[in-house]
């Protein structure tokens, strides 16, 4: 059994008979929990494999895999659903998986030593073929970054208890069963391989005695990293009334239209954490007009997931909170350095030196409190031909208040306006789409305004490459498919606040104008 884990068997077996999972269908107490990840890790250490990936769907059985790998102290490798094939397989032969442990059968899979979880044995790799990985990694996280294959993120058991440890002494005096004298229900909507959702939204409820709601995609809605059903998110919201969720900005701007049209259901919730990319200020006061309590956080894989959070006794919206205890922060010339329980390095290369601070490539600003406030991507600053430096991730943010609008990128470096790469939620919604950017521009200095608009017929996802895992825009990508109607964006001449609105082929644009006419 590795030494330091997130979760011991103790830790478990202490809430006994308090229910523990649920999936809709079978649900697991405390104690029988414990008693599932035993007999999954014993079986694990009577195998030679060290290294094993988790593949498939949300589920019980998803969370028994990773708790078993952890006691058992063998490697764990979440593999991300929503990444592509040729990713996937990148990583198992990057990674030279022995094992891949699936919670849904595939062809020549067999049953496992629990139930709802299947194996298959990988072809063996050469010892060539081994990568290197730093001493005492526990669990790699993929990550596909904004650019190039994915990267993985080799993060020690000792690491992640020590996030764990961090967020229990910065949330439990609150949210334990016996601070709100009930159980609370917390809704394990992100992918389970995603770091965020597998710290915070497995570890940190079973750690506070909680129970974990968690559905398959069909349940949920929720498919890939983008993809919603939002009438099903809000059935499954109706039906559960769980008390705390985990959301990007994107998926809170979903939550917010729900709550508009069931107003009762923002009373359930005691707890929401937004993170995984830049949230408008406009966007958190709509949450709280609804009765929301929307705390914004900020985190990278390196640092475990989470490095710093709003609390409700510590809350100063439009900041990202303040360090979790287990990090160090500080601001060198601009950038975000973080030091502390960090990752133990990347795969395939040198272990990190861990009394080194690691620059995470985050602007930001930290005031005489301790709040931490984030301007931007340091590589993501866009420089127009009039010499004005602007972070497109803030206008994104601005954006994300259209509702017309589903997704959006910023652009223009080295050009003389800035343009929109969007998807609009409706072919139908054009003309308020446009009332909506002219209001935008309204209210944006003159050298910030979106001049030209290039409306997309497929949403930004990992699947096409367009985002990271954690739904971060890889403006590279993005950038090399729409080169050439992006330049065409800058043959037009806008001369007012109101954007030309540009659809990207002739068989959108006929489609659009359609609905428009």
């Amino acid at each position: 059994m590795a030494k330091s884990v997130p979760l011991d068997f103790p830790s478990l077996r202490q809430f006994a008979d308090r229910p523990a999972l649920t999936d809709g269908q079978h649900s697991l107490s405390y104690q029988q929990l414990a008693a599932q990840v035993s007999q999954l890790a014993n079986w694990l250490q009577q195998l030679p494999a060290q290294r094993f990936a988790i593949s498939g769907p949300n589920s019980i059985s998803w969370i028994i895999a990773d708790l078993a790998l952890a006691v058992s102290d063998k490697i764990c490798v979440p593999l991300p659903r929503f990444f592509s094939a040729a990713q996937q397989a990148y990583i198992l032969d990057t990674a030279a998986i022995e094992i891949v442990l699936e919670t849904e059968p595939l062809a020549g899979s067999i049953a496992s030593a629990v139930p709802g979880l299947w194996y298959r044995q990988m072809p063996p790799a050469g010892t060539h073929s081994i990568p290197s990985f730093p001493f005492l990694s526990g669990k790699v996280t993929f990550t596909s970054g904004t650019t190039g294959s994915p990267k993985g993120v080799c993060l020690s058991w000792a690491q992640q208890a020590a996030t764990l440890a961090g967020l229990v002494k910065a949330l439990g005096a609150e949210f334990s069963a016996e601070a709100q004298q009930q159980q609370l229900r917390h809704y394990s909507l992100l992918p389970l391989s995603t770091l965020l959702e597998n710290q915070a939204g497995v570890y940190l409820p079973l750690a506070l005695g909680q129970q974990i709601i968690v559905l398959n995609e069909s349940q949920s809605g929720l498919s890939g990293s983008s993809k919603l059903d939002l009438a099903q998110l809000a059935q499954s919201l109706a039906h559960y009334q769980p008390h705390s969720l985990i959301l990007t900005p994107q998926l809170l701007q979903a939550l917010l239209l729900i709550c508009q049209q069931q107003p009762a259901l923002a009373a359930s919730f005691r707890f929401i954490a937004v993170g995984g990319a830049h949230c408008a200020p406009a966007l958190l006061a709509q949450a709280a007009q609804l009765g929301l309590p929307v705390y914004q956080g900020y985190g990278l894989s390196e640092a475990g997931s989470v490095v710093a959070l709003n609390l409700p006794a510590a809350n100063q919206p439009g900041s990202v909170g303040k360090a979790l205890p287990h990090i160090q922060l500080r601001i060198n010339a601009g950038q975000i350095e973080v030091k502390g329980q960090l990752y133990a390095g990347y795969l395939g290369e040198a272990a990190r030196d861990a009394d080194s601070w690691l620059a995470t490539g985050d602007l930001g600003q930290q005031d005489g409190d301790g709040y931490l406030n984030i301007d931007g991507r340091s590589k993501q600053l866009l420089i127009s031909s009039f010499g004005r430096n602007i972070s497109p991730e803030w206008l994104e943010a601005e954006l994300q208040l259209c509702p017309s609008i589903a997704q959006a990128m910023v652009c223009g470096d080295a050009k003389p306006w800035l343009s929109a790469l969007i998807v609009p939620r409706s072919a139908r919604q054009l003309t308020e789409l446009s009332a909506q950017l002219q209001a935008l521009n309204a209210r944006l200095p003159d050298y910030a305004q979106i001049r030209t608009v290039l409306l997309l017929n497929e949403p930004f996802s990992s699947q096409n490459q367009q985002l990271t895992d954690n739904s971060r825009l890889r403006r590279q990508h993005i950038l090399a498919r729409y080169q050439q109607p992006i330049e065409q964006l800058y043959h037009l001449t806008p001369t007012t606040a109101e954007p030309v609105l540009v659809p990207l082929n002739q068989e959108h644009r006929d489609e659009l104008l359609s609905a428009i006419n």
